[in-house]
């Protein structure tokens, strides 16, 4: 499945949920709310650093490993965004956090929920 098409599934959970077409269980949902925000740490992490990869040296004086060593950096930071590590990781940062979003709102739920009976419940007593 690419990016794209990752994105629209997340995009179309993500309006079913807002519908209450789509819930989690609160463990499952706390769990991979956890997850997701851990993963999205370590792509930023990654982003951060980047540049350096983009700066690929030892490869000689020649010009064949001058255009290698420039090939390999714009594998790490294109600013075209053809196939460069960098696009793909905020790409798949867009994802989770569309999925985050997605299980962030069976999250609400419960608590509103739980909010909810507590009022009843204190109202009872």
């Amino acid at each position: 499945m690419s990016v794209q098409e990752d994105i629209t599934l997340w995009r179309s959970l993500a309006d079913e949920a807002q519908d209450g077409r789509l819930y989690l269980e609160d463990s499952v949902a706390t769990a991979c709310r956890a997850a997701i925000d851990k993963q999205i740490g370590v792509y930023v992490e990654v982003l951060e650093g980047i540049e350096a990869m983009a700066n690929v040296t030892g490869l000689g004086e020649f010009d064949c490993g001058m255009e290698l060593a420039r090939l390999l950096g714009l594998k790490a930071v294109d600013s075209a965004g053809d196939g460069d590590l960098a696009t793909s990781l905020r790409d798949h940062i867009e994802v989770l956090k569309l999925m985050g979003d997605t299980i962030q709102v069976s999250l609400d739920r419960v608590q509103e929920q739980d909010s909810s009976n507590s009022q009843d419940y204190n109202q009872v007593s």
